[in-house]
């Protein structure tokens, strides 16, 4: 993929100073559990489970579609992305690209755009926000996390987050409007019917 020199060049800066200057030996540990939460036991056999465990526990039948609708389209977001939109784009990560990027976990293939961390975080994001819309700010907010994480430990560039977001939260909207919507029996759709005089 060929970036606008301009915008290849400001993609570059802004990659050396998150992932070489605005760093901090806190952060160093902290971003790889943000990124990569399955390398850690203790998140994926612990923190996860209980969450997961409360959160059908309290929603019953509505935390359960929600959840599956939020895997379809992180599935969905996950094949486009590894299928289709980084072999078109053949765009290398920041490490292949000859710029001293300083990898802080393992980073996958040789291909960086767009991000499938951050478009499947955006997509989950996109289907959690529109079922629960209170808290729909928590997590957009998450979905930035993830997607910074990934530039911080050196596996992308800002383009390849921001594009992955947003082709995610473009992505979770048809699934979310699916679920909502009258079609699927959802919540918003249903409204009561208008009694004929």
């Amino acid at each position: 993929m060929t970036i606008p020199w301009g915008f290849g060049s400001f993609d570059r800066a802004a990659f050396g100073l998150i992932n070489g200057v605005w760093t901090h030996p806190v952060l160093d540990k902290v971003m790889p559990m943000v990124t990569d939460p399955h390398r850690f036991p203790w998140l994926l056999y612990g923190v996860a489970p209980a969450v997961l465990g409360f959160w059908l526990y309290k929603g019953r039948k509505h935390a359960l579609r929600v959840l599956v609708v939020a895997a379809i389209a992180v599935g969905a977001a996950d094949m486009l992305a590894y299928r289709v939109l980084k072999p078109w784009a053949a765009r290398p990560r920041p490490e292949y690209a000859g710029i001293g990027a300083i990898v802080r976990t393992p980073v996958g293939g040789r291909l960086g755009f767009p991000s499938n961390h951050a478009m499947n975080a955006a997509a989950a994001a996109s289907v959690l926000g529109t079922a629960y819309p209170a808290a729909g700010i928590v997590f957009w907010a998450g979905a930035g996390l993830v997607a910074y994480s990934r530039v911080y430990v050196g596996a992308h560039y800002p383009l390849d987050v921001l594009a992955g977001m947003l082709f995610g939260g473009l992505l979770g909207v048809p699934w979310a409007m699916l679920m909502l919507g009258g079609g699927a029996g959802g919540g918003s759709g249903g409204g009561k019917k208008k009694k004929k005089r």
